[in-house]
């Protein structure tokens, strides 16, 4: 059960990225706002058009489109970060790893407190089975962005599954559960279980 909930998870944050191995929230999800939030000055309509739709060729999974746009967003607007770390997720998903650390890097070098690309940075530790330092980037994507689900997502199935830190993965599934908007009717299952066994062996 836990091992398929995890690859489940897994494969719905990959394709989620945007600037968020089976199924939603081990990756990252794509941030459609970051353009906006950065200081767009020259046509900023019209290039948060532009980035929108490599989020959703990148959402399609039609990563040399979703590429080429974002390549482009660089050479324009260097300074940006939300292009450097969705080309990261790119290359998360051809599973480039190296590549993908690079670019996040950069991306935070515009960017230090952008907690979607520690998140990504985070997933890559993790697929390294680095899981310390996974741990410490999923946490440093928190405590900048509080409110971000996915990180809790993937601290909370870390917490669960590697580090069998049951009560702390109880809190950042509680978490992520009341920031969705939307029913994750298996973490919910999941959740009362690993309630249910924490009670078990405390008494």
């Amino acid at each position: 059960m836990l091992i398929s909930m995890y690859c489940t998870k897994i494969i719905i944050i990959l394709s989620l990225l945007s600037l968020t191995a089976c199924s939603q929230h081990i990756g990252q999800e794509y941030d459609e706002t970051s353009v906006q939030s950065e200081d767009l000055t020259s046509n900023p309509e019209s290039e948060i058009r532009l980035y929108q739709q490599a989020i959703m060729h990148l959402r399609d999974n039609d990563l040399d489109m979703a590429k080429n746009i974002l390549v482009a967003f660089t050479k324009k607007r260097p300074e940006l970060a939300g292009p450097w770390a969705n080309l990261g997720l790119i290359k998360i998903k051809n599973n480039d790893l190296d590549a993908a650390e690079r670019l996040l890097k950069t991306a935070l070098e515009k960017n230090p407190k952008m907690a979607q690309a520690f998140n990504l940075l985070g997933l890559i530790e993790n697929k390294r089975e680095n899981l310390q330092q996974a741990k410490e980037f999923y946490i440093q994507a928190i405590q900048y962005k509080n409110d971000y689900a996915v990180a809790h997502y993937n601290l909370a199935l870390l917490y669960d599954t590697y580090f069998q830190e049951i009560e702390k993965s109880i809190l950042h599934y509680q978490r992520y559960l009341e920031l969705i908007d939307y029913s994750d009717q298996e973490t919910i299952d999941w959740l009362d279980e690993l309630k249910l066994s924490l009670k078990k062996k405390s008494s």
